[in-house]
């Protein structure tokens, strides 16, 4: 990221990594990325925020409330936090809380891509206290930060871009494990290619919306004839020597769709929005 803004013409960024405090390889590998990103590393959080308008926390989620524990004490009136990690929501509304008993602002900022590919271009989404504030500061440098409430920002809830993006996970990282386990028993079983061909035909026939609402309309009728075909397919990935880790997992969530009896109550009649679809999970509390 701060490669990126560097060279958008972004002129003083700092950065600080607990593997700056010790001496060893890690060290050597994060002070090698700040002099290539053209970017200064300093030696202390102190340092850090004393001398920083907008401080990003960009640490594993699980560091989250310690990270933002331990810079709360230099932070000072005006100054933007903003927090890109994929705590959940709660954590960070306590965050917000703290920081803004000293003046600062906390903002939630949901990655929603690949850092790694898109750099400081990765699709952001930012909900809180400061959020338009965060969004009209980076915009000319080229970010793309979306607002959660374009009307009022600022009024959004701390946590809700990270609300919007670990319910959007489930999806993106579960198609991931999904396709992992497809190819693999695809390989296993010598059809790759044609594996390949077959999903992609179907999958490039309908916008993601209409799939959506067919495939979750479908399964208030088909989940359970559905469901016996996956573990026939279980059967089959054990035959080839693969555990069926997503598979499993697909039973079970197809099981537990069928034993709603929504097929019988529907006729068979597939409902035709997703408005209907909410009502009949929620008529049988579906959980």
């Amino acid at each position: 990221m701060g490669k990126g803004l560097r060279g958008e013409g972004f002129e003083v960024i700092r950065a600080y990594d607990v593997a700056l405090d010790k001496e060893g390889p890690y060290r050597d590998t994060v002070l090698k990325r700040c002099e290539d990103a053209e970017i200064t590393a300093v030696f202390s959080a102190k340092e850090l925020v004393e001398n920083s308008d907008v401080v990003v926390i960009a640490v594993p989620a699980r560091f989250t409330a310690s990270t933002a524990k331990g810079l709360l004490p230099f932070a000072k009136k005006g100054q933007l936090f903003v927090d890109v990690t994929t705590a959940l929501p709660d954590i960070k509304t306590k965050q917000a809380e703290a920081f803004a008993k000293v003046g600062a602002e906390y903002i939630d900022s949901a990655m929603l891509g690949s850092l790694m590919l898109m750099g400081h271009k990765v699709p952001i989404l930012a909900s809180g206290k400061g959020s338009r504030r965060w969004h009209d500061l980076m915009t000319p440098f080229n970010m793309k930060i979306g607002l959660v409430d374009q009307e009022a920002p600022d009024n959004t809830p701390v946590g809700e871009a990270s609300r919007i993006k670990l319910v959007r996970s489930v999806f993106m990282k579960g198609i991931e494990a999904l396709i992992v386990e497809t190819m693999l028993f695809a390989r296993k079983c010598g059809i790759e290619d044609k594996i390949l061909d077959s999903i992609t035909g179907s999958m490039d026939k309908e916008s993601f919306r209409n799939m959506a609402l067919r495939m979750a309309g479908a399964d208030l009728i088909h989940s359970e004839r559905r469901s016996f075909e996956v573990g026939e397919s279980m059967e089959l990935m054990k035959d080839v020597g693969m555990e069926p880790i997503v598979a499993a997992a697909v039973k079970e969530r197809l099981a537990h769709s069928a034993a709603l009896g929504l097929n019988e109550e529907l006729h068979g009649i597939v409902p035709k929005d997703f408005e209907s679809i909410y009502g009949l999970w929620e008529k049988k509390q579906y959980k």
